[in-house]
């Protein structure tokens, strides 16, 4: 049996696999499952959606409002101000700055950098 039932149709939405209204569509009716993850690699790929074309900035400022309000997502820890911070700027564009290629691409740039710096507890220890 497939323990990931339950969060299959959260699962798809964070990881954008598929057309984002039917994913919203999915996960509108779903009762909340067990909670699933959001880390800063998911939404890298979400941003290099709109920066490879793949998707719409207006597309991934829907998709950033469907998963901020999402209480089966959790935030990944160590990160949630990053994460939170970018949820909800790009959620609601009328508050702070459109969401443009240009947009993106910088926020690419926080994650991307995000990623390569060592974890938190790690930067001190010596090999």
């Amino acid at each position: 049996m497939d323990m990931n039932v339950g969060n299959r149709a959260v699962d798809d939405l964070l990881y954008w696999r598929g057309a984002l209204v039917d994913l919203i569509q999915a996960v509108r009716y779903e009762c909340a499952s067990p909670t699933i993850l959001l880390d800063r690699s998911t939404v890298t790929a979400a941003l290099e959606k709109v920066v490879e074309g793949l998707a719409e900035p207006g597309e991934l400022s829907l998709w950033a409002h469907t998963v901020h309000f999402r209480e089966d997502v959790d935030i990944e820890e160590g990160y949630e101000d990053l994460l939170t911070q970018f949820l909800f700027e790009t959620s609601t564009p009328e508050l702070f700055e459109a969401v443009t290629p240009d947009l993106c691409h910088r926020w690419l740039g926080r994650f991307r950098t995000s990623l390569a710096a060592p974890a938190a507890g790690e930067a001190g220890k010596s090999d």
